[in-house]
Order: structure tokens, then sequence, then C-alpha cells
């Protein structure tokens, strides 16, 4: 359950509950020998990364990084335009065009909400194939799909709070996770990612 620092890594601080959704199993008795071994700690708001994990935290992802070689950056690669995509398709449902301005989306035209769910839809069906060649070098890359195929199965549901709700297991929040791990695993920053647009 190593992997489990690097979901810590990528969430910040996360209730046992949180983890237990991001990783698919329960995290108590992970997060207690963390806790002992001091890499993790909990604080007010969840469990959180001490200093001392962070140089593990760079060592895991070093050695995926070397278990999967250069297949990682054709992920990367080919993750780019769908990641573009995606924050488009978040943007389109918090905010739209009306007479010319751009205002709040109020969600009163299911017309327009249809259609940005259509994209989302397209969106999401185009992951598990990019990401399925680092899912066999690396499985717990494939739980990112199921997390986003059930905030979008809800959404379908009629939860559309599970579009964007940032203290949800939304679909934007598990792809910001997703993408922070990417750019983890690439040995990228955020800072890096702004740069090249």
């Amino acid at each position: 359950m190593d992997h489990m620092l690097q979901v810590l890594h990528v969430k910040g601080r996360a209730t046992l509950d949180a983890l237990a959704t991001a990783v698919q199993a329960d995290p108590s008795d992970a997060v207690a020998a963390f806790v002992a071994d001091g890499l993790v700690e909990d604080s007010r708001l969840g469990y959180k990364l001490t200093s001392a994990a962070r140089s593990r935290v760079d060592e895991l992802y070093a050695r995926e990084r070397e278990q999967v070689g250069p297949v990682v950056e054709d992920v990367y690669a080919s993750f780019g335009p769908i990641n573009d995509e995606v924050k488009q398709i978040v943007t389109d449902w918090q905010m739209r065009t009306v007479g010319g301005e751009l205002t709040v989306n109020d969600h009163s035209d299911p017309g327009y909400d249809a259609g940005v769910l259509d994209r989302l839809r397209a969106a999401d069906a185009r992951v598990p194939t990019s990401l399925s060649p680092l899912t066999v070098a690396l499985p717990r890359f494939g739980l990112y799909p199921e997390r986003l195929g059930k905030a979008l199965s809800l959404i379908d549901d009629g939860d559309h709070s599970m579009l964007a709700a940032p203290l949800k297991d939304s679909y934007h929040t598990v792809w910001f996770e997703l993408h922070e791990d990417l750019i983890n695993l690439t040995n990228r920053s955020r800072a890096d990612e702004e740069g090249a647009g």
C-alpha cells in the first residue's frame, strides 16, 4: 500500500473515507503504519504527509518511472488533448455565453447542459485507451477510470454536483488527481505545465 503515500501527495490531505475511495480498499492499517513510521500525520482536515515522507514519495515515483520507461511519455502525450477537452468542458459547465456576454451557467438551459455532458461522455470514453499502456505496468492507474466512471454515472443519475464539486470525488476532482499523478510520474511540475500552455 505504498502508493497511498502518492495518493496523499496528490491530494494534499485526505480523510480515511476519501483515501478508501481513492485506493478502493480499507486504508486504516496502512495509515496507522505510516503514522507510526512518521510518514503521515493527522491534521484537523485529514491525514497528510510529513516532511520525512517527501523523499519516500520521490523514490516511489522514481522506481515507477524506471519500471514503465518511455511508455509514460507516450501516455502523457495522448492524455494532453483529452486533458484540454476536460478542462474546457468543466469551464463550459460553470460558465456560458448569453447574449454575447460570458456569465455563470445557471443551468436553466437543459439543451446546453446536455451538450456539455455529451462532450464529457465522449472525452471520458477515450481515457481507458489513453491510460491502458500505463495501467498494464502500474495497475494503480486503473483505479482512475473506475473513479471517473463512478462520478459520470452519478452525474447521469442527476447528481450534477459530481461534475466539479471540490469536496467530493467528483469528475473534476479525480481528473485533477490523475493529472497531478501523471505530472509527478513524468518528473514534471505544475510550473512546467503552465509554461507549456
